[in-house]
């Protein structure tokens, strides 16, 4: 099963996974990381537990990062580029995490990725 790490400024990623737990019910391989009051090293050594543990080894691990270009994507970024199976989005909305639950098991890890991108952007709209 492929893994998921919210890994956001603020409690923000616990929030999105209670969301998804009272949407559909559970929130299996999600894991929260708040890098609030951490120093880039504290960050560095949290995410990387998340990436190293066995079961976020089997079929994958997805990032998803809060901000493009602060500290959760710029480790982000850092870790991914040495573990084969992990792949870093930002911008992480609620749309991007229900779509992750709902397809990990349909799509390949790349293929899974863009649905997410696409899905979270489709989320994004106004009313006119």
């Amino acid at each position: 099963m492929k893994h998921a790490a919210l890994i956001t400024h603020g409690p923000m990623g616990s929030a999105l996974i209670e969301a998804v737990r009272n949407i559909i019910g559970m929130d299996e391989g999600l894991h929260a990381l708040s890098v609030t009051d951490m120093t880039l090293e504290e960050i560095n050594h949290r995410l990387l537990a998340i990436v190293k543990a066995p079961h976020e080894q089997q079929d994958g691990l997805v990032i998803m990062a809060c901000l493009k270009g602060g500290s959760t994507w710029n480790v982000s970024a850092g870790i991914a580029m040495n573990y084969q199976n992990v792949r870093v989005v930002s911008g992480v909305n609620l749309p991007m995490i229900l779509s992750f639950v709902t397809k990990r098991e349909t799509y390949s890890l790349d293929e899974l990725v863009e649905e997410i991108i696409n899905d979270g952007l489709r989320g994004i709209t106004t009313l006119k």
